[in-house]
């Protein structure tokens, strides 16, 4: 059983992408196309709760867990249940505000039993790396795999979910509800790939070549703005950051590469709607925005309560929508935590970042460039989720922070039966 995180670990990696927008994000729990709520993302973390209360029952799991609990990682966490317990008292709807605290809950839970997996199916530093590496190959393949479904799918203008792609720009989505989402996790896999090959940890093969063009043809086809100019932002500063003294050739490289997008018909018509003001998705961001900033400066303490954005927009604050009918989830999670947990959610979100990313840079060995890549993938999450929304809600992010706090923990002690030595010796 101990042994079991090499691989199940992994496995709830490559179940994600199938549904990852479909069942954990609202407002998307049941369509006609997808009526039932067992999928493959929640059995993949129903098993891992379950492997990881499992440990716990042993004398050992319980020794890590009380090691794993003194950890910076945590502090966030805490702050963020705090800033969620706080909102229950402005709540404008107490059972929404209970039931995403139960939700964030179990996501913490998936990110702790992940991190107590990893560490006791690690018995050497090693060990951990095998698992690490596991975990990027697989989000490499299931990337590839999406992206190819994405191709077929821009080729033929069928989409899985909801029938035929709307007309307009074909956005491919792939198994994703959203194509902003399969343009998230697409960030992801390239950046994080990007940053191993730079570290010398991959070489760029042939196939991992193929993958990424795939990758990058996706990604050009969901027509996601945000996630197009988070790719380039991080492209940038990776080459500008490399030692290699060619950077700067790559640099213009890249630059005669970008430009060459624009002679895409549909790249030209999403780039030039932006700019002539009359994008209509700007206008809904607007709005929302509006409706947060107000939210919060009516309860910049205790928030309108955690889950109730959607409710409170449409109910008292419904008069800044445009015309009942339209859009009412917010798309920026910085509004989103301020209207909903008022400032200690604010800083509970500053308290996670900043914890999860000073941590993962003192990780040392090969194992630092796995968690440089945790870095970009959380970060990637969280600017994506200033378009799009979907950030606490997101599962990788709590996969990514399960791994941090096993790699942080695993190096301050120096492997499985130093920790049991250091606990027993306490």
């Amino acid at each position: 059983m101990e042994k079991w995180g090499r691989w199940l670990i992994p496995f709830f990696f490559a179940m994600v992408p199938w549904d990852i927008s479909k069942v954990l994000f609202p407002p998307y729990l049941s369509t006609p196309q997808s009526p039932t709520t067992l999928t493959f993302v929640r059995i993949a973390t129903m098993l891992l709760i379950a492997w990881g209360a499992g440990l716990l029952m042993r004398k050992q799991g319980l020794s890590f867990l009380g090691i794993l609990s003194r950890s910076m990682l945590n502090w966030g966490v805490l702050a963020l249940f705090i800033a969620a317990l706080v909102s229950l008292i402005g709540s404008l709807q107490p059972n929404a505000t209970l039931m995403e605290g139960a939700r964030l809950l179990v996501l913490s839970a998936l990110g702790m039993s992940i991190a107590i997996g990893a560490m006791i199916s690690s018995g050497s530093e090693g060990e951990l790396e095998l698992i690490l590496e596991r975990v990027w190959r697989t989000i490499f393949v299931m990337a590839t795999l999406v992206a190819i479904f994405g191709i077929v799918q821009y080729l033929t203008g069928w989409g899985i979910w909801g029938g035929a792609i709307a007309p307009g720009p074909r956005r491919v989505n792939a198994t994703f509800m959203d194509s902003n989402i399969l343009a998230r996790f697409l960030d992801i896999s390239i950046l994080g790939t990007a940053i191993l090959i730079l570290k010398q940890q991959w070489k760029l093969s042939l196939g991992i070549g193929v993958g990424l063009f795939c990758q990058l043809a996706a990604l050009i086809f969901t027509y996601s703005r945000m996630a197009w100019l988070i790719l380039l932002a991080g492209i940038i500063v990776l080459v500008v950051l490399s030692p290699n003294r060619n950077r700067w050739r790559y640099l213009a490289g890249l630059g005669v590469g970008i430009s060459s997008l624009w002679f895409i018909p549909a790249v030209q018509s999403r780039i030039s709607l932006l700019l002539s003001g009359q994008d209509p998705s700007i206008g809904t961001r607007q709005y929302l925005i509006e409706g947060g900033w107000a939210m919060f400066l009516g309860h910049p303490f205790t928030g309108v309560g955690l889950g109730n954005f959607q409710w409170a927009i449409e109910h008292p604050y419904s008069y800044i929508l445009p015309y009942i009918g339209v859009v009412s989830r917010s798309h920026t999670t910085l509004v989103t935590v301020a209207a909903e947990m008022g400032i200690l959610g604010i800083l509970a979100m500053l308290i996670f970042l900043a914890t999860f990313l000073i941590q993962n840079l003192r990780a040392s060995g090969k194992m630092r460039n796995y968690m440089l890549a945790a870095n970009c993938g959380v970060l990637v999450i969280w600017l994506s989720s200033q378009g799009e929304g979907r950030f606490f809600e997101d599962p990788l992010l709590w996969a990514f922070w399960g791994l941090s706090l096993a790699v942080a923990k695993q190096e301050q002690v120096g492997g499985l039966v130093n920790l049991l030595e250091v606990r027993r010796s306490e």
